[in-house]
C-alpha cells in the first residue's frame, strides 16, 4: 500500500509493485488520508476506536495508535499541520445529538483535542479538507452540509438540503479548493441523482452547476459491460456512499453500496464509465466500493473484501 501511493505518476500498473510494508490491526480501517507531505498517513479503525499515523517512507507507525475510549472514532480526514486532523466518532447515548455528531480538531504531537466544531444532529457522512486553507467541509444525515474553518468553532455556511432530497449528502473539494461538490439522491419517484457544483469563493450565490444522473443512464453503462439487465438494476439502484474529484476536475468517482463505482464527466454529470468490485456482478459478497484517483489521473484504485486492489 506505501509503495503504490509513493511511485504512483512513475509506476506501469501492467507490472503490480510488491508491498513495501504491512501495518497490522485488530479491526478493518475504515478511513484512509494522507497528508500532503506524503510521508505521513492517518488510518482510522472504527471497530476499535483507533487512529494510527503511518510513516509511509519507513513503513511504520510513528507511535502507539491513539484510543478514543469513550467516544470512538469513525473517520479522519489531514489538515495542513502534518501532526494534525480532524475527526468525528460515535459518540455516546448520553450526549446531546450536535454533541454526540460533533467533529474534534486534534493534535497527535501531544494528543490535544484543540477545537471542537458541533451543530450536526445526524451522523456525518464525509469530511473533506480544502487543499489552499483551513476550511472544511461536513456532510451528514440530518440532510446540511455546513462549511467550517479551523479558526473558530462556528460554521462559516450551511447548507440544507430540500424536502425532496432522499438518501445521506456527500460533500467534497475538488482538488483546486476553488469549487466544491454536494451530492444527493432525489428520492425513489425521481430515479435520479443531483450533483450541484459551488464556487468555493461565492457559494452564497448558488451552484454554478446542476447535474442529474439517472438511474437508467447508470443501469445502461453496466449492461454495456455484459452484466445482466436484472443485476444491472439492482446494482444501479445501490446508495452512493462516496465522492470525490480528480485531479483535473473533469471527473467525478462516485461509490455506491453495491460494489459499483461510477465515473462521472466533471461537467455535464453523464456516465463516462462504471468500475465494479470483486463479487459485484454476481450480487454476492462485495462491500460498498471504495476507490480513488491516482495523482497523475490516469488510474483509479478501488479494495476489494479479499484484501486485494483492482487497477482501472
Amino acid at each position: 500500500m506505501v509503495s503504490v501511493v509513493a511511485l504512483t505518476q512513475a509506476m506501469d500498473f501492467a507490472n503490480p509493485p510488491k508491498i513495501g510494508a504491512v501495518i497490522r490491526g485488530t479491526a478493518p480501517v475504515s478511513s484512509l488520508s494522507y497528508h500532503d507531505d506524503g510521508v505521513h498517513l492517518f488510518v482510522t479503525s472504527e471497530g476499535d476506536s483507533r487512529l494510527r499515523l503511518v510513516n509511509c517512507d519507513s513503513g511504520t507507525s510513528e507511535k502507539p495508535a491513539t484510543k478514543f475510549e469513550r467516544e470512538g472514532i469513525r473517520m479522519a480526514e489531514k489538515t495542513h499541520h502534518d501532526l494534525c486532523v480532524i475527526y468525528t466518532g460515535k459518540g455516546t447515548k448520553e450526549q446531546p445529538p450536535a454533541q454526540r455528531h460533533a467533529v474534534h480538531y486534534l493534535s497527535l504531537h501531544d494528543n490535544k483535542i484543540l477545537r471542537n466544531f458541533s451543530g450536526h444532529t445526524g451522523e456525518i457522512t464525509n469530511i473533506s479538507m480544502s487543499p489552499v486553507d483551513d476550511t472544511f467541509l461536513t456532510s451528514s444525515a440530518d440532510k446540511t452540509v455546513k462549511l467550517w474553518t479551523l479558526e473558530k468553532a462556528g460554521c462559516v455556511a450551511e447548507l440544507h438540503l430540500p424536502p425532496m432530497a432522499e438518501s445521506k449528502p456527500y460533500a467534497c473539494f475538488d482538488g483546486t479548493g476553488l469549487v466544491f461538490g454536494v451530492a444527493v439522491s432525489l428520492g425513489e419517484r425521481s430515479d435520479e441523482h443531483a450533483i450541484h457544483l459551488y464556487d468555493a469563493r461565492n457559494y452564497k450565490g448558488g451552484p454554478f452547476s446542476e447535474m442529474k444522473v439517472s438511474q437508467s443512464s447508470v443501469e445502461a453503462a453496466i449492461q454495456g459491460k455484459g452484466i445482466a439487465p436484472d443485476v444491472a438494476s439492482t446494482l444501479s439502484k445501490g446508495k452512493w456512499n462516496s465522492m470525490s474529484f480528480n485531479k483535473s476536475g473533469d471527473q467525478i468517482l462516485i461509490g455506491a453500496e453495491t460494489g459499483l463505482g461510477i465515473v462521472l464527466n466533471g461537467y455535464e454529470g453523464t456516465v463516462d464509465s462504471v468500475l465494479l468490485s470483486e463479487g459485484a456482478a454476481s450480487l454476492s459478497d462485495a462491500a460498498a466500493f471504495t476507490g480513488c484517483f491516482t495523482p497523475e489521473d490516469r488510474t483509479i484504485l478501488g479494495g476489494n473484501q479479499d484484501g486485494t486492489i483492482t487497477c482501472w
